[in-house]
């Protein structure tokens, strides 16, 4: 299997995982591919799982309850929206039968409301229905303040949502809507089982024991479901045989193991071929460039999907200065003054 590290956001890769034949798992979503040879360099592991390294480790599987990415990712390997973007920018239905469309009906033309449609048949990891009412549960534990869903600015456009029938939801909201799309789509919209977190809503989300379990082990609709969680450490997955598409998994399992920094993720991929895949390699171009030139990894970034950071530009970029456009001698007309630079602050 190809190594790979990359600095997209692992759901994406997650998504790609529960396709048909995704042994290489393209580092965006939207659509199976077959594996590709392995790269020259360290020896290709062999069996049928997943290792991932994140060097910061997860430490919670309700995404809901979550602040990092590291935290999200983990999750999405249980637990699905309704739809994700691909690497285009384009939506694909996950939970979702399809993607609702002012043409097929599903958006209001007046903004005012979206009606989603589930996949039939869909299992929980237990071995029971999805249904609409997971749903809409899943707005009502983040729609209220006192459960501190961090997730809650995706729900809050929501005036009342309701389930129509065991499959169709309907979404009004509050005032007309431009995008449809706002709540249970991408990494913060994934959908929690109402009978687990039944209980949860409100200040219980936190401080029920019962709760903190949940937090630690949702019971979700993806292509794994929790083998094992030491947070802070390391998360295991196995298959769970209640996946819709459950004969076309490719992995066993899925490992993903947190601590150390980023030049050793990076090596751990690129070097030693202990693991498949490392995430947010943000290393100075020194210290990566060598450990890319091994050719045990290939390198692969693009698609942004959140700020990591902010870097001043202090030169001129005025195109105007000719060959001395943006060199060091030439100071940028408002980025160099402090004061500017506390007020984007």
């Amino acid at each position: 299997m190809n190594r790979k590290f990359t600095l997209l956001k692992f759901l994406t890769m997650v998504s790609e995982l529960s396709m048909a034949l995704s042994a290489s798992v393209p580092a965006q979503t939207g659509g199976g591919a077959a594996a590709p040879a392995a790269p020259a360099g360290p020896a290709a592991r062999t069996g049928k799982d997943l290792k991932i390294i994140y060097w910061q480790a997860p430490t919670i599987l309700n995404p809901h309850q979550s602040s990092g990415t590291k935290d999200f990712d983990a999750a999405a390997v249980i637990l699905e929206p309704l739809a994700r973007y691909d690497q285009n920018d384009g939506l694909v239905p996950y939970l979702a039968a399809e993607i609702p469309t002012v043409e097929n009906g599903g958006v209001a033309a007046d903004g005012t409301s979206v009606t989603w449609k589930l996949k039939s048949g869909v299992k929980w990891s237990d071995g029971t229905d999805v249904t609409a009412d997971d749903v809409v549960f899943t707005w009502q534990y983040c729609a209220d303040p006192a459960t501190a869903c961090t997730t809650k600015a995706n729900f809050d456009p929501i005036g009342t949502e309701e389930a129509v029938d065991a499959t169709t939801v309907k979404v009004t909201w509050k005032e007309p809507n431009a995008n449809a799309y706002t709540s249970f789509v991408g990494q913060q919209g994934n959908i929690l089982q109402k009978a687990q977190f039944a209980n949860c809503i409100g200040a219980a989300a936190i401080t029920d024991e019962a709760c903190q379990k949940a937090n630690l082990a949702p019971i979700g609709t993806n292509a794994w479901k929790l083998n094992e969680f030491k947070p802070g450490d390391v998360v295991t997955y196995v298959r769970n045989e209640n996946f819709r598409d459950a004969a076309n998994v490719y992995f066993d399992t899925v490992e993903i193991k947190g601590g150390g920094d980023a030049t050793s993720a990076a090596n751990a991929v690129c070097s030693t071929g202990e693991v498949d895949y490392s995430w947010n390699l943000q290393l100075p171009k020194a210290v990566l460039d060598p450990i890319i030139a091994g050719g045990g990894c290939d390198a692969i970034a693009g698609g942004s999907f959140g700020v990591e950071r902010i870097v001043i530009n202090f030169s001129n970029p005025d195109p105007t200065l000719g060959d001395k456009r943006s060199e060091p001698d030439q100071p940028h007309p408002f980025l160099t003054d402090l004061k500017v630079r506390q007020a984007i602050n």
